[in-house]
């Protein structure tokens, strides 16, 4: 029974651990933070759409242009 346990445990950790790897993995495709209209500000983090910024609605923003640095 007790073996039983851990190995519930092992699974569920297992299960979390892939879970959260999988959402970090969508969350890298957002490109707000390399939009010339994202801001960073945490009132107003994009001045084109500030209710889809950093969301996975922004993830095929038809307004995204890349920062130009220099």
């Amino acid at each position: 029974m007790a073996w039983g346990m851990v190995g519930l445990v092992v699974w569920n950790l297992i299960s979390a651990g892939r879970d959260g790897l999988a959402q970090a993995q969508q969350m890298h495709k957002i490109p707000c933070s390399e939009c010339r209209f994202f801001t960073g500000d945490y009132h107003l983090k994009c001045t084109v759409h500030p209710e889809r910024a950093l969301s996975e609605e922004a993830m095929n923003c038809a307004d995204y242009e890349p920062q130009r640095w220099g």
